[in-house]
């Protein structure tokens, strides 16, 4: 009797330590179990990780199904122990055996539909939401970037466009297939589909953005020909400004004088534009640089700036000096002619064939008149050395103008014409003397 209750008691530890290991062995799958159904019903939302995760976990059908095959060996194992026991599986034992089997043989079927299935090979191998992604975004920096110039800039909105397109039918088809992914594999279409959304609110931003460059593009067609017509007309009036400066004056007479400061006053009324056009050429270079590179439009626009003032200085101090030389001149030839038409008339005056049918004491008379109204002379002369020594002309040309050497010639002719009326009072007061004295 003890013998017997000693094997019984040895049998059901023997027994309890069978159960303990099939339950241990069950336990391992279970946990796989449960890891791979949270991944399956709890997906990461990003569609990178999801892939790189279903990779490890469910790299193939051998690794579900050799789960499978173990849980099988041990069934049959426990069936061949009971039935040379004349008994049946305990149902503890076959409860956890085909709960464990039923769980196994779903994630073999859905394992071996995501390992076959293309649209997720298509995802694994070639990552083409995560391409389609990279390119969208790559396409959306291509149109924020600026380029050198306007023919650039609409090659490059084409090929953009055209990159666009490409990729709104590539993200068709890509749809497409995540829907029919979906009515298979219900447990990764939320995050497909997600995925798919995001790619396409990123194609219909950087549609707009294309479409909002293109309008700029457009609209910096109008900008550059407007800011070209004002750079024609600014590099028109410097070439005219600077030849202007470069010219000799001329300082001869008044009327060439006058004829000059016509020229420069006119040059000068251009130039009041020329202050407005630079404004609203900046203008332009700052609405151009939405689309374009316009650092050296701006340097041109400052150096056109500094040039222009710079020749509009130079062109007001000449203008100053030709209206004060002219003003000058004017004083001068003025007071010149006046003593010379004095001095013609005196000359006509001395020569005249009338005064030498007069008699002598009526001859000695006029030139004795003459003789007083020569002492007017002095002043003339004063007032033209005067207008001479305020002319307003550098000194170096002063020996070469005309009126000057008028002004000279002048003079002598005026002291010559007192000299010869003296001369001609003192032969006439002696004839008279010595025809007095005979009679």
């Amino acid at each position: 009797m003890q013998e017997e209750v000693q094997t019984k008691r040895a049998q059901a530890a023997q027994e309890l330590r069978d159960r303990e290991e099939v339950e241990k062995e069950l336990s391992v799958v279970k946990a796989w179990i449960q890891e791979t159904r949270e991944l399956l019903l709890n997906p990461t939302p990003d569609i990178d990780s999801l892939l790189q995760e279903l990779e490890v976990y469910l790299p193939s059908k051998i690794y579900v199904i050799t789960y499978r095959q173990n849980v099988d060996k041990l069934a049959e194992q426990q069936q061949s122990k009971y039935l040379d026991l004349y008994t049946i599986l305990p149902s503890e034992i076959s409860m956890q055996l085909a709960e464990v089997s039923l769980a196994l043989g779903a994630i073999e079927d859905q394992v071996l539909y995501n390992t076959h299935s293309p649209e997720y090979k298509l995802d694994i191998n070639g990552s083409r939401i995560h391409d389609m992604s990279e390119k969208l975004k790559a396409i959306s920096t291509k149109f924020k970037e600026k380029s050198p110039d306007v023919d650039h800039a609409k090659e490059e909105v084409k090929t953009l466009f055209e990159d666009l397109d490409t990729c709104g039918r590539t993200l068709a088809e890509l749809d497409a297939a995540v829907q029919e992914f979906g009515r298979r594999n219900p447990l990764l279409a939320k995050q497909l589909s997600d995925a798919i959304s995001k790619l396409s609110e990123m194609h219909h931003h950087t549609s707009r953005l294309a479409d909002c460059r293109n309008n700029w593009l457009k609209k910096a067609v109008c900008y550059l020909d407007e800011y070209n017509e004002m750079l024609d007309f600014i590099v028109r009036w410097s070439e005219k400004a600077k030849s202007l400066v470069r010219a000799n004056i001329i300082w001869n007479s008044s009327v060439h004088l006058q004829e000059q400061i016509r020229m420069y006053q006119a040059v000068l009324r251009e130039s009041r534009e020329l202050h407005g056009d630079l404004e609203s050429m900046a203008e332009k270079v700052e609405l151009l640089s939405e689309v374009l590179q316009v650092e050296s439009m701006s340097q041109q626009v400052c150096e056109l700036s500094r040039h222009t003032e710079e020749l509009q200085q130079s062109i007001k101090t000449r203008l100053q000096s030709l209206q004060d030389a002219d003003k000058s001149m004017e004083a001068l030839e003025y007071e010149v002619k006046a003593l010379h038409v004095a001095l013609e008339q005196v000359q006509a005056t001395l020569t005249s064939p009338e005064l030498a049918r007069q008699s002598l004491k009526e001859q000695l008379a006029q030139r004795q008149r003459l003789l007083a109204d020569m002492e007017s002379f002095k002043q003339q002369v004063q007032a033209v050395q005067l207008c001479q020594s305020a002319l307003q002309v550098p000194e170096e040309v002063m020996p070469n103008l005309a009126i000057c050497r008028t002004a000279l010639r002048l003079q002598q002719e005026a002291s010559h014409l007192q000299h010869v009326a003296i001369q001609q009072c003192n032969i006439l007061q002696v004839q008279g003397d010595t025809t007095a004295a005979a009679q």
